[in-house]
């Protein structure tokens, strides 16, 4: 049995949308995908190194230093203490 929020006679409407309205979505996600595609291939790595900085400052998130961080981001694996390295 369905709740009783479904069976409302507002959402069982058959709801019409003008044509124009549809064309403008199509057309808006079209340009959205289209901008952060080329933004995206433009610069991938514009801002994370100094959001994860900050998030590490805030203590979100693990130092950029880290292993973790060199392997995400394909930079040199940094030295660690062999205290540390030894599992």
């Amino acid at each position: 049995m369905a709740p009783a929020w479904l069976s409302s006679p507002i959402l069982q409407r058959k709801w019409k949308y003008p044509k124009w309205i549809i064309a403008l979505n199509v057309l808006e996600l079209a340009g959205t995908v289209a901008a952060l595609t080329l933004f995206g291939i433009a610069d991938p790595d514009l801002f994370r190194t100094r959001l994860w900085q900050i998030g590490y400052d805030n203590g979100f998130n693990s130092d950029p230093n880290e292993v973790i961080y060199a392997y995400a981001n394909y930079r040199k694996i940094p030295k660690i203490a062999f205290v540390w390295s030894q599992t």
